[in-house]
């Protein structure tokens, strides 16, 4: 494997030197799956950080305090199947990463384009590539045949493909709609319920309480149901939703490898939600928050209202 990576951002080639050492497995996973283009979402809660989702699922590697690690460091964080580059202290947080390697050049760069990044999110898609030297940068590795099956798996599978090949459509529909608080409502409840599910059915395929097969499916199956109902009947998404039904009933296929199954719509829901998240302004709605609930001299408000 070589020794480094090219992040190329805003027409600029940025090296990032790779610690494999630290993370066989997760690095081994990258190099399968690049070279790709990647969406770049802006921090939470974290601060000072950018971050991608990836279709790699791995668990801990040496697992390291993220607050131990310094600016311009590349790491992977398996909850959630992000990669993040950061580029000063972070500001919050609790979480172990896995640790792959740094940038080799002055973080003045994502600095300014991270502070651009975050004040446009949701209004501006920012992208990125990601690929080894010596490979066709604009090119992306074939998707991989689908089996041609009436099965659920095979369904699973191919609306997982799609997910990942390009946005649904299905979510520029949602964003079209009107209404009492929409499209905002189910923009944002669909976006954490995608997220709710990716994280706990990862902890089922993780799976360090040491589950049988049987108990996890039930605790999936239990899981999916609420995303259905979350997900179809509050926000309407009938294609996403045929595409869980598919996961849900996946579960049940004695053809179907529970961790397989388990491994597609993890990647799935990670997917869906990350491209809801690309159209929630945070920082705009971070600000409307702040001057909604401070008053001039920054003394909360009551929110009180005389009858």
């Amino acid at each position: 494997m070589a020794d480094r990576l090219i992040f190329r951002c805003e027409g600029g080639d940025h090296p990032i030197a790779l610690a494999p050492e630290s993370a066989p497995r997760t690095l081994a996973a990258l190099k399968a799956w690049l070279p790709a283009e990647v969406t770049i979402h802006c921090a939470k809660i974290a601060g000072c950080h950018i971050y991608w989702p990836t279709p790699i699922l791995e668990t801990l590697e040496r697992g390291t305090d993220v607050h131990a690690l310094p600016p311009g460091a590349f790491l992977y964080y398996p909850d959630r199947q992000y990669m993040e580059l950061t580029y000063d202290a972070l500001q919050a947080e609790t979480a172990a990463v896995t640790l792959l390697g740094h940038l080799t050049e002055p973080l003045d760069w994502l600095r300014a384009f991270a502070d651009t990044q975050r004040r446009e999110h949701g209004q501006t898609m920012f992208t990125a590539r990601l690929f080894f030297p010596g490979q066709d940068s604009g090119a992306a590795p074939p998707l991989p045949v689908v089996e041609e099956s009436d099965s659920a798996f095979a369904h699973l599978r191919a609306g997982r493909h799609r997910a990942w090949a390009e946005e649904p459509a299905e979510l520029r529909a949602l964003l079209a709609r009107d209404g009492l608080n929409i499209p905002f409502g189910p923009l944002a409840t669909a976006e954490g319920e995608f997220r709710r599910t990716q994280e706990l059915l990862w902890r089922l395929w993780r799976n360090t309480a040491g589950h049988d097969d049987p108990t996890r499916a039930t605790v999936a199956r239990e899981v999916l149901d609420l995303t259905l109902d979350r997900v179809v009947g509050y926000c309407h998404l009938t294609e996403a939703g045929a595409v869980l039904r598919a996961g849900r009933e996946s579960l049940d296929e004695p053809d179907a490898p529970l961790d397989d199954a388990l491994r597609d719509i993890i990647t799935y829901c990670g997917r869906m939600s990350a491209w809801l998240d690309l159209h929630i302004p945070w920082w705009h709605t971070n600000e409307i928050v702040r001057r909604n609930h401070q008053s001039p001299l920054g003394v909360p408000l009551s929110g009180h209202r005389d009858p």
